[in-house]
């Protein structure tokens, strides 16, 4: 477990420091020895988190909304930071919770390669880490917990429907991708796998989570690879971006692959816009935050250390039916 300094998880600095931050979640153990046990967080201690955001686009937005709103209802102090996808920034970020004395650091990483410092960092504090969204790719050991949007089985989703989709038949893919480092990379091996061996993945470049670019980048791909047939493109915003680019060029005969599940992208599914989506909301992981994180501290029984957001594949037949994106 964790080792600390006699308060259990708690920090020796006054709560008037402390904040909130979620991410996923640090493990029951010593980064640096793994044996000693911490002790439970009295219901009677208010808990402050640290929450290291890493962007502020729609989904980070939202999953900062509703983790504010949950921990509200918990009585739950939340200090709060943005690493504007700069896995330096996010370092810098984690390093300013642990001097701010939190309890907990909650993290939306940037870069999971860069997190391993983070958490190691926390770890030496004697301060627990918890994950949102993404856990790949990190020692379970050396975190409290994670609430995890399960991007592999997104990629593996929507990978199956196009291979239903199509028939089986032999067609040309194309990918336009987030930012390379964390739930990208993992989305995008997942969907080659999940297409089988007849679809054909011509093109695939990122865009960095930005509607502009998307936009810019599927001009690209209409001239480089015109007989694509399905894109795959990693957010909602970005498909809009895309779709502005087919339609300009008359190209709305390209099925759109796209996850999220706002309320426009949810629209554009059911109005035939989009092909489709899946749903896996930010309202979802920041209240599931919240929730575990309370539960690991404060050792209830039945405290989840690792748990999976709901996931919904929204087509045209059910995009009725689809869960609240931001609350």
């Amino acid at each position: 477990m964790f080792a600390n300094t006699g308060r259990g998880l708690r920090s020796a600095a006054p709560h008037a420091a402390l904040a909130v931050s979620l991410t996923l979640a640090a493990a029951g153990c010593s980064v640096d020895e793994g044996t000693k046990k911490a002790a439970a967080v009295p219901s009677s201690e208010k808990i402050t988190i640290g929450f290291v955001n890493g962007n502020s686009i729609q989904f980070h937005t939202c999953l900062q909304k509703a983790l504010l709103a949950q921990a509200g209802e918990e009585g739950v102090e939340v200090l709060t930071a943005n690493s504007a996808m700069d896995p330096g920034k996010e370092l810098s970020n984690i390093n300013d919770m642990i001097v701010k004395g939190v309890d907990v650091i909650v993290v939306q990483t940037v870069n999971i390669d860069s997190l391993q410092g983070g958490v190691g960092r926390a770890n030496r504090a004697g301060i627990p880490i918890f994950l949102t969204s993404v856990v790949s790719g990190i020692d379970q050991s050396k975190i409290l917990g994670a609430v995890v949007t399960d991007v592999e089985q997104v990629g593996r989703s929507l990978g199956e429907w196009l291979v239903e989709d199509s028939g089986g038949e032999p067609v040309e893919v194309a990918i336009i991708g987030g930012a390379p480092g964390a739930a990208a990379d993992l989305m995008n091996k997942a969907f080659k796998n999940g297409i089988g061996s007849k679809a054909k993945v011509v093109f695939d470049q990122p865009a960095l989570w930005q509607r502009a670019k998307a936009q810019d980048v599927a001009e690209n791909l209409l001239q480089a690879k015109p007989d694509v047939e399905y894109i795959f493109v990693h957010n909602e915003d970005m498909a809009f971006g895309v779709e502005a680019a087919f339609k300009a060029a008359d190209r709305t005969d390209i099925k759109i692959l796209t996850n999220g599940g706002t309320a426009e992208g949810v629209e554009a599914v059911g109005s035939g816009r989009f092909a489709v989506t899946v749903s896996n909301t930010p309202k979802d992981v920041g209240e599931m935050a919240v929730e575990n994180v309370v539960d690991l501290l404060r050792k209830e029984p039945g405290a989840k250390k690792i748990e999976k957001v709901p996931e919904t594949v929204v087509t045209r037949e059910n995009a009725s039916k689809a869960p609240p994106y931001c609350g």
